[in-house]
């Protein structure tokens, strides 16, 4: 190897080591305020649609984006605020008390005519089932992962306001962030271009398709358990969500046993009424909304999506709602890339 190979190569692995040695220090940096930094990226990708037809009315960008980021404050985070604090107030209050319920206490659902038809081993696993324990472990897990936004008040004002701050960066400067990104990849630009469409693409589709649709079905039914009297009725409108995600279960999974609680406690008519509501009001958005949020997108199988949720509230908290969907919208992605034959170099 001649002098100036060695040279070549001493300089390219110092490079390596510095530039490491640099990442690593800008990551200790950036660390705190990952999280915060990645959720403002996802909502600047999911509203850049709205801010491109909203440019093109006030003609000036900066302008554009301050209003798009105050529409995010007023819309989203002062409601969620509010509701969060409603709902662990509501979460405390059902910790407290579940335990006392008479009715659930006393239910015995060896009443019911269905349950003489189960097996005698599915029998006695319901009959192994503790509600009031139940009821409790679901209020605690909620107030846990609701809990967790506000357990520093100076962290999560630092944090909001860093928050909005790079959401309007972000909506500014995403054309000039989309460009480094492409310029940075070892990809043809062609290929950088459609892998970068068909995340945005597919973020779009689970924020839209998905969580928005059982983001509306939770508030209906929270606002219906209201109007019945269902107490924590916004705890369990929040879990409604969740349950949305589950396959030929969905929203019954909340709705039934808050309709079974006003039946067996003598508010036979406000089961009724909540029973109709949850059929033509709550059981009806998804099928009047998500085809004209979806609007032919290919939709996800909804056992991955309720996966994705589940393990980004746990790993993430509250905002893991979206971070969870959101690394499965990049992971199928990046499945559909190699099937494609990304690594046999068909690009």
């Amino acid at each position: 190897m001649s002098t100036r190979s060695q040279q070549l190569a001493i300089s390219r692995w110092f490079f390596l080591l510095v530039a490491v040695l640099i990442i690593y220090l800008f990551w200790q940096i950036v660390k705190p305020f990952a999280l915060v930094l990645v959720s403002a990226g996802i909502i600047a990708v999911v509203i850049s649609p709205i801010d491109d037809r909203l440019r093109k009315l006030v003609k000036y960008k900066n302008l554009s984006a301050i209003l798009m980021v105050g529409a995010v404050f007023l819309i989203g985070l002062i409601p969620l605020f509010i509701a969060s604090v409603l709902m662990i107030g509501q979460a405390t209050e059902i910790i407290a008390s579940v335990g006392s319920i008479e009715w659930l206490n006393g239910f015995d659902i060896t009443t019911f005519a269905a349950f003489q038809f189960f097996p005698d081993i599915v029998k006695q696993e319901i009959l192994a089932i503790d509600l009031s324990e139940l009821g409790r472990g679901a209020a605690e897990w909620v107030l846990l992962n609701i809990g967790n936004i506000f357990a520093s008040s100076a962290r999560l004002v630092f944090g909001v306001f860093i928050f909005f701050i790079s959401l309007y960066y972000f909506l500014v400067d995403r054309q000039k962030l989309r460009q480094e990104v492409l310029d940075l990849s070892p990809f043809k630009d062609r290929l950088d271009s459609d892998i970068v469409a068909r995340i945005v693409s597919t973020i779009r589709n689970v924020v839209f398709g998905v969580l928005i649709v059982a983001i509306v079905q939770g508030f209906f039914a929270a606002l219906g358990m209201t109007i019945f009297g269902v107490p924590g009725a916004l705890l369990w409108g929040a879990l409604v969500v969740i349950a949305a995600q589950v396959p030929m279960f969905g929203v019954s999974l909340v709705m039934v046993p808050a309709i079974i609680y006003l039946y067996y406690t003598g508010h036979s008519g406000a089961a009724v009424g909540l029973l109709i509501w949850s059929v033509v009001i709550v059981g009806l958005v998804d099928n009047v909304l998500s085809p004209l949020l979806i609007q032919g997108r290919t939709k996800m199988h909804a056992l991955l999506i309720l996966i994705s949720i589940l393990g980004g509230l746990k790993m993430f908290g509250t905002i893991g709602l979206v971070i969870g969907p959101t690394i499965l919208a990049s992971i199928m992605v990046v499945l559909d890339l190699y099937k494609a034959g990304i690594l046999e170099g068909k690009q």
